[in-house]
């Protein structure tokens, strides 16, 4: 028997608008981190793909920009 961690959020999807920056990206960072798979939207599209690339090379979650 293995002892593998159930992440509470594994399985459930999140959207966050502001996440590419400050505490919208502190937010989609926890829900990521938590194993959700995370959406995030922004006024600057470059600065949210930059936000999701981020997340999906440093969390356990999905990240995308829209």
């Amino acid at each position: 028997m293995t002892n593998t961690p159930t992440l509470p959020l594994a399985g459930q999807g999140a959207l966050i608008t502001g996440g590419g920056t400050g505490i919208g990206y502190a937010c989609a960072k926890a829900l990521a981190e938590a194993g959700a798979s995370v959406t995030v939207m922004g006024r600057r599209l470059d600065t949210v793909r930059d936000a999701a690339r981020s997340l999906a090379a440093h969390t356990v979650g999905d990240a995308r920009a829209t």
